[in-house]
């Protein structure tokens, strides 16, 4: 059961994602396309393969799962306006590899750290009811799981515990969370639950080729908990610091296309912390526990077994993966 103690805070937000698409057209040597679309990008370029008149179909190079698709797409339009062939059209003279490198980062700046600070934590972002967020994430970022175990307890007798430490390994890692119908559409690394190591997206198109990195970590969120997101810099006496607060379960997802290894030769997973916090984000923790009672609050997940109903697929997670006709009609892009 999930109780809801009064606290004042921001309106629930729905949080969506699209792809941010780069491709290409043997018709057309020297150029890419760049734009956005709310399905496939296999679809998008069968879209337009059929209206744009090319005697060969347009190949997919790249794609990128992100929010706010269309902040993305019109800040890589901005920075390589220099290459654009024709004001009208979606076309740039530039290599692939270039193109690709201008949507990562414009990911990284539309999406990233700095898109979601505030400042203070008066008004965690809520996570819940359809909610999809994918964060893309910086070398040495950490994030800290802030855990209530009873909704009777607050500050200063009780409430709050960090729970977990996590942190960030390469540039373009990327931490997915999806909120859920309950507890049993969700497992972790760090339960031991049945199901805990398998990726809920492990690819990106329905024929299953196009692999989604490699997942290096998988958690749980209940309702109450709050995950705190801290970036430090040169200065280690300054953070940036974002807080989320989950209002239903939701299920955690981490990747990375950029795999890490330590010494002994062993992967650096999400639950790795091999960097020390610094006084900046010490302080930001020990500001967070002293907040109230979340608007929410539920127990947390039960440890997943062998008799548990089966984990929903990736197109519980990633709606576009859905065969046509049972997918909410979106626009398609540009």
């Amino acid at each position: 059961m999930v109780v809801r103690p009064q606290l004042q805070t921001v309106e629930m937000s729905t949080h969506d994602t699209g792809f941010v698409y780069v491709m290409s057209n043997r018709a057309m040597p020297g150029l890419v396309k760049v734009g956005f679309t709310t399905l496939l990008p296999e679809e998008r370029a069968s879209q337009l393969s059929r209206h744009t008149g090319v005697p060969v179909p347009f190949d997919v190079e790249f794609r990128a799962l992100t929010m706010r698709w269309k902040a993305v797409e019109g800040l890589v339009h901005q920075k390589m306006d220099g290459a654009r062939v024709s004001s009208r059209r979606e076309f740039f003279a530039l290599p692939v590899d270039k193109a690709v490198e201008s949507v990562r980062e414009c990911v990284l700046e539309v999406n990233g750290i700095d898109a979601w600070t505030t400042s203070g934590f008066g008004s965690p972002h809520p996570l819940g009811g359809r909610d999809r967020v994918v964060l893309p994430l910086e070398a040495g970022q950490v994030f800290v799981l802030l855990s209530n175990p009873s909704p009777l307890k607050s500050p200063p007798s009780g409430g709050w515990q960090p729970l977990d430490l996590w942190q960030a390994h390469a540039v373009g890692d990327q931490l997915e969370i999806y909120a859920t119908a309950g507890p049993g559409e969700t497992a972790g690394f760090g339960g031991g639950d049945v199901g805990g190591e398998d990726d809920p997206v492990p690819y990106l198109d329905r024929s299953e080729k196009v692999a989604n990195g490699t997942l290096n970590g998988k958690e749980q969120l209940a309702p109450g908990d709050r995950l705190l997101w801290l970036e430090d810099g040169d200065d280690p006496e300054k953070c940036k610091s974002v807080l989320f607060e989950a209002r239903d379960y939701c299920q955690v997802a981490c990747r990375t296309w950029s795999p890490q290894f330590t010494e002994e030769g062993f992967p650096l997973i999400l639950n790795a912390l091999v960097r020390d916090p610094s006084k900046a984000m010490l302080f930001a923790a020990q500001e967070a526990i002293t907040l109230p009672m979340p608007r929410n609050w539920g127990p947390r997940p039960a440890p997943r077994g062998d008799q548990a109903f089966p984990l929903p697929g990736p197109e519980r997670w990633l709606p576009q993966l859905r065969p046509k006709g049972k997918r909410p009609r979106r626009k398609s892009g540009s």
